[in-house]
């Protein structure tokens, strides 16, 4: 059989080519407009009616099998995405931020139009870790005196911003407390933080000032649950740089080290946390007073006890020896709640002395945001 070939000329090229186009504008353009994109938007909740944040919905096109994925819902569960105007479509899935997809089963399609709603209900599997019984919303389960040394860690990016008052028998003060702490994807299950502080101090005998503090850096790594899934460990260090001006009292001069392990214990009604520590001080000086470094033990025991997706108790008793020669033992208890508000949390605490060498009282207010 031969083969015929067709000698084309530029000319007969291009007018081809023009009706092609001109051919192609025709049929596209109603597919064009078709893919008009129309904003969907819903909440995704559980089946107490709870909202769930950071999930993401996942819809698909019936016709032309597309797929569409929404943003991570906000602190009320809401979530929003463009889908094309008219094409028929259904959720199909909910991806939760550990990665977990929740499949919705046979959800009737309807045709996107603007202004369209859609709630999504979902049955949240159970997670077997003391931690995530209580974190209902990023960072609704960290301590306010044991921040560092607990087994909670932070998903990804975590910043606080703390305003502090401290009120003793012989020195008053007020600190103004920036917290970061971050979990690097390469590294899982460890923590890594800095706390940087500016301190007002005030004495009796008419001594202090305004300065930078001491800095803290840490690290800890969660071991993870015991097989029982009831029990959670975690082990770390903390340095403290001497930073602070000890001529304002907002510092001591000192370098010290902790070295901590923590644990938490699921109960009926929340978690029971507990930390054991062994701190080191060098010696030190304020207000041109020098002072002697002691090797120091402390004990901390808390519980977390979530209300309701929004809101979480916190209490803590703690104890600490003296960090240096004279300054006397440190009993404190606390009683704090962590507030979510609509991307980030309202965190707020009263604790007391119950020793000498403790502040009398000691209040802290904060904001914090996960990123």
């Amino acid at each position: 059989m031969g083969i015929v070939r067709h000698s084309w000329t530029f000319s007969s090229r291009w007018v081809l080519a023009t009706v092609l186009l001109l051919l192609l504008g025709v049929v596209a353009a109603p597919q064009i407009s078709a893919q008009t994109l129309v904003q969907i938007e819903g909440t995704v909740q559980d089946i107490d009616g709870d909202p769930v944040v950071g999930a993401r919905v996942v819809y698909r096109l019936v016709d032309s099998e597309g797929v569409f994925i929404s943003r991570p819902t906000d602190g009320s569960g809401h979530y929003a995405l463009g889908l094309p105007s008219g094409e028929r479509c259904r959720p199909v899935a909910v991806v939760l931020p550990d990665g977990t997809r929740i499949e919705l089963g046979n959800v009737s399609p309807a045709r996107a139009a603007g202004g369209m709603t859609q709630q999504i209900t979902i049955d949240l599997p159970r997670r077997w870790n003391p931690s995530a019984v209580v974190q209902n919303f990023p960072g609704s389960d960290r301590l306010f005196r044991s921040f560092v040394e607990d087994t909670a860690i932070t998903g990804r990016y975590r910043l606080e911003t703390q305003f502090q008052r401290e009120e003793g028998d012989s020195i008053d003060r007020g600190l103004m407390n920036v917290i970061g702490s971050v979990q690097f994807e390469s590294i899982p299950n460890v923590e890594f933080g800095a706390k940087l502080s500016v301190v007002g101090a005030n004495t009796t005998a008419g001594a202090g000032g305004d300065g930078l503090g001491d800095t803290d850096l840490w690290a800890k790594y969660v071991l993870g649950t015991t097989s029982d899934n009831r029990h959670e460990l975690a082990f770390g260090v903390v340095a403290t740089l001497p930073t602070g001006s000890d001529g304002d009292g907002a510092g001591f001069d000192s370098t010290g080290s902790k070295l901590f392990v923590a644990g938490r214990r699921e109960i009926v009604w929340g978690v029971l946390t507990g930390n054991l520590g062994l701190s080191f001080n060098s010696d030190g000086q304020i207000f041109g007073l020098g002072l002697s470094g002691k090797t120091a033990f402390g004990v901390n025991i808390g519980v977390i006890a979530p209300l309701s997706y929004r809101l979480t108790l916190i209490g803590e008793v703690g104890y600490a020896g003296e960090r240096f020669t004279g300054f006397g033992n440190e009993t404190t208890v606390l009683a704090g709640v962590n507030v979510l508000l609509k991307d980030a949390s309202l965190r707020g605490a009263v604790a007391f002395g119950l020793s000498d060498g403790s502040p009398d009282v000691e209040v802290t207010v904060g904001y914090a945001f996960p990123f």
